[in-house]
């Protein structure tokens, strides 16, 4: 009998978490053995609900919280199994919304403290809109990640993956320090050379794609699209390391026209001890 082989440096299925990004993480381990945190939202009873300015809300649990701007409308995706949280936002310039979480930790170089971030999206439309999914300092965990017009990021340290204005079918892999320059560790990601030839292809609407951000505790962050890696980039003096991180998802109108995104889950994780 030969023996199974259980392997973790890989994609995946496409609609599960990547094992490429979740193979060091203790997963439930971590809040049970008081070592960090560890939360997957599957929204399986997703908010229903139009949701005033200002209004942050817990959902699920307190797993992830809302900020948003006026007439937001949260609401269950219909026809689709498994939970699905929908969004969209009024029809005014520049509204936006963004769900994110507790403080996770520092990107530290040499820490051991590590960070996970991963999502399953879908956009309803490729229209004039600014996305932003990752981490961020708990300074920036709001709905204006994303700045207005959509054509930009917020002055604040980040890291994560950006759809902006400027090419609204193309995903950036992007960091950044304070208010300085944003970095492209690879741009145009769902198109990267690391794909498979026949699964690179621009976003279109109504269809599912995996952004997931890791840091690995000792001096690299790794950047996911649909469970391959496609950039990673040293942890130096160009990366923040003194600021507490959020994982955030945000969607930012550029132009006066409603626009939405639908999460089939959110997964977040820090460990903070051994």
């Amino acid at each position: 009998m030969s023996a199974g082989i259980v392997g973790y440096d890989n994609a995946g299925d496409n609609d599960q978490p990547s094992p490429i990004v979740w193979q060091d993480c203790k997963n439930t381990l971590l809040p049970d053995l008081g070592l960090g945190y560890y939360k997957h939202v599957e929204f399986l009873a997703p908010l229903a609900d139009t949701i005033a300015s200002g209004e942050q809300r817990p959902v699920l649990d307190g797993a992830l919280a809302i900020d948003c701007d006026d007439d937001t409308v949260f609401a269950a995706k219909a026809a689709e199994v498994g939970g699905y949280q929908d969004v969209e936002t009024d029809g005014t310039d520049n509204d936006a919304f963004a769900l994110f979480s507790e403080p996770l930790g520092r990107i530290q170089k040499g820490s051991g403290q590590k960070i996970w971030a991963e999502a399953r999206i879908e956009l309803g439309a490729i229209a004039d809109q600014g996305l932003f999914f990752g981490l961020v300092e708990e300074a920036g965990a709001s709905r204006d990640v994303v700045a207005d017009d959509a054509g930009a990021l917020i002055g604040e340290s980040l890291v994560g993956f950006q759809i902006l204005t400027d090419d609204q079918d193309g995903v950036d892999a992007v960091y950044r320090k304070d208010a300085g320059t944003v970095v492209e560790a690879a741009s145009v990601v769902n198109n990267s050379t690391a794909i498979a030839v026949a699964d690179r292809a621009d976003l279109v609407a109504d269809t599912e794609f995996k952004l997931g951000v890791r840091y690995d505790g000792r001096n690299t962050i790794y950047w996911y699209f649909n469970g391959v890696q496609v950039a990673s980039q040293e942890v130096d003096s160009t990366v923040d390391q003194a600021k507490n991180y959020c994982a955030i998802l945000s969607l930012k109108t550029g132009a006066a026209a409603a626009v939405s995104i639908a999460t089939d889950w959110v997964r977040y994780a820090a460990q903070k001890r051994t």
